[in-house]
């Protein structure tokens, strides 16, 4: 694999004031570049309360969706895994829990709880123990000090590089505050997951380097989401599976009524209590509404390559997608 040459990070800058602005989360306009600024503003804005806006908004059921995707996608010890939006990360510590033996955890707690001031110097770019309080802006990753982690990945020249084999989870994100989140709860954790900043329509990676690709709840974020759907297929081996869990498309029609309705009462009202904001789950709500419905997501993702096949969980509550590479 060192002889092929990923593609480089891209970082993206926050907007200040994108509140009345509404995206369609199928398009490929040139508005992509303004949605793609939207969203970093939109999350950076709500990733303080996004795991408890998730809990309540799905009533608990989120998590359990997110381990029967992992089921369907057959998501094993030993494989090299890549969580795409990963957010705050609830996927790639699933898929890292999966990896890592308890025994191993316990040794890693031991490790964590001697070094947590080099472990903070290795996040932000120096200590946090001693100053009481965490940088505001934090950068991921951290390439002087990546192999003391002991990870199974580094940089070379900004490119990201996988380790030739062996089970490794990859998490990446465009929005730092997010990642923030995921990194706290892998450290309360013991697990071991590498963190990137980056742009999902460009990932930082050679062809052919993941044996799972997932997504949760993110695609409809995407600002090109056919460039998206082909940079994930793109770093899977042959063979390998793209794994989507996404809001749902219930086929009763009366539960398709209640469930778009509650989309934009309930879900809004529960944002704004958690946040004090309502615009950003109006967003939310409405890219739900907007979205492909399972029949055209599945076309969307034949149209790149793969062999797709759509899952409902909880009578439709929810949606799996499962896109296999072809061996070619």
């Amino acid at each position: 694999m060192s002889d092929e040459k990923p593609l480089a990070i891209v970082h993206a800058p926050l907007s200040t004031d994108y509140a009345s602005l509404d995206f369609d989360p199928r398009q490929t306009s040139p508005e992509a570049a303004t949605k793609r600024l939207f969203v970093q503003h939109l999350f950076s804005d709500i990733a303080f309360r996004y795991d408890w806006f998730n809990r309540l908004a799905s009533c608990g059921l989120d998590q359990r969706w997110r381990r029967a995707a992992m089921a369907l996608g057959e998501v094993q010890s030993g494989q090299r895994i890549l969580d795409v939006c990963a957010g705050t990360g609830d996927l790639a510590l699933m898929c890292a829990a999966r990896q890592q033996p308890v025994a191993q955890r316990a040794r890693a707690a031991l490790a964590f709880k001697a070094g947590a001031e080099c472990r903070t110097w290795w996040m932000f770019g120096h200590s946090t123990a001693t100053s009481g309080r965490t940088p505001s802006r934090p950068a991921f990753p951290r390439p002087a000090s990546r192999d003391r982690r002991g990870g199974r990945g580094h940089l070379d020249g900004g490119h990201y590089m996988v380790a030739a084999s062996g089970g490794i989870v990859v998490g990446i994100d465009m929005n730092r505050n997010m990642l923030t989140h995921a990194q706290r709860k892998q450290d309360a954790r013991r697990l071991q997951i590498e963190w990137l900043q980056g742009d999902a329509e460009a990932l930082p990676f050679a062809d052919r380097t993941f044996d799972r690709v997932l997504v949760g709840f993110s695609t409809r974020n995407l600002s090109n989401l056919t460039t998206g759907l082909r940079e994930m297929v793109r770093v899977l081996r042959p063979g390998g599976r793209l794994i989507i869990l996404e809001t749902g498309y219930p086929a009763n029609p009366l539960m398709r009524f209640g469930y778009q309705a509650f989309l934009l009462t309930g879900v809004r009202v529960i944002g704004w209590a958690l946040t004090g904001r309502a615009w950003p789950f109006t967003y939310l709500a409405r890219s739900v509404q907007a979205f492909l419905t399972p029949q055209q997501f599945v076309e969307r993702l034949q149209g790149v390559a793969t062999h797709a096949r759509y899952v409902p969980l909880s009578y439709g509550l929810a949606s799996v997608y499962l896109a296999t590479k072809g061996s070619t």
